[in-house]
């Protein structure tokens, strides 16, 4: 039954030559060359953890007055994204352990994406033709950086209010149109009462797809292109000389893979940040 799905399949799409092609692609040896994965896998940690935060997270700055069982706080005014967030960290299963790991995965994600440059710089693998390639990563990095700017800021705690602040003074020091950007992009003045939502759009819907296309973009370059490798018996500009994509790197990038996550995992469990020291006494 499935030998002759697949035909039908096959038949109507001719998608065997693809595959086949496909799988015997082959990819690099060297470890440094998986240093891309890495932040491949990053970035599906990032969505996963992101999403579940989401579901929780409240993107709105009207005074609410806390009840929860952080007692430090209890009685304090604050927003409702404050509290939605002490929410999901003391109240929500796993909440705490989930915002860690959302939190390791984009330093990481940051780190790997500057590594990952540095292997592409050092080796001169951003020359013609993968020049457009290297243009696009380096776009990408910024867009990381700015993504990881609108998620440190929608907590809306001291830490995040005061770099929010730092942010749009810079923004509105810029001459003609710095005043009209921060009025667009906050919705009034600071601190105004759409700033959260905006933020929370920014973070969560605008700049994923954003990086999802950048990466996709990236990563269908690289393939047409096939890796720059490092010279060699049997290297040539015209061939690639490591392991097939299926099985032996399958194998391996399904490794890195569950690694990565495990990694995160792991940080998130035990390094932990004392709530103190994020929200004070």
């Amino acid at each position: 039954m499935i030998e002759r799905a697949v035909r039908w399949a096959d038949e109507r799409a001719g998608s065997s030559s693809f595959l086949h092609h496909a799988l015997r692609k082959a990819f690099p040896d060297h470890w440094s060359f998986m240093l891309g994965e890495i932040n491949l896998y990053c970035f599906l940690v990032l969505i996963a953890t992101g999403t579940f935060l989401a579901l929780f997270y409240v993107p709105s700055a009207n005074e609410v007055i806390y009840a929860g069982p952080y007692a430090l706080l209890r009685g304090e005014k604050m927003s409702e994204a404050f509290d939605s967030v002490m929410h999901i960290s003391f109240q929500v299963n796993a909440g705490l352990l989930i915002r860690q790991i959302h939190h390791w995965a984009a330093n990481v994600f940051l780190a790997a994406i500057v590594v990952h440059m540095c292997r592409i710089f050092f080796t001169g693998s951003f020359r013609k033709p993968r020049d457009i390639n290297w243009v696009i990563g380096i776009l990408l990095f910024f867009a990381a950086m700015f993504e990881g700017f609108t998620g440190y800021s929608i907590p809306d705690d001291l830490l995040s209010g005061m770099g929010l602040r730092i942010a749009v003074s810079i923004l509105e020091s810029v001459p003609l149109v710095g005043t009209w950007a921060m009025f667009f992009l906050l919705g009034g003045n600071f601190p105004s009462t759409l700033m959260l939502q905006r933020l929370f759009t920014v973070h969560v819907y605008i700049m994923p797809l954003l990086l999802f296309g950048g990466i996709g973009t990236h990563l269908a370059i690289l393939w047409k292109q096939k890796h720059a490798q490092f010279p060699g018996p049997g290297h040539t500009e015209e061939n690639v000389v490591g392991s097939p994509l299926f099985p032996r790197y399958t194998v391996k990038t399904l490794a890195l893979l569950f690694g990565v996550a495990a990694v995160h995992a792991m940080l998130g469990a035990f390094v932990q940040i004392n709530p103190v020291w994020l929200w004070g006494p």
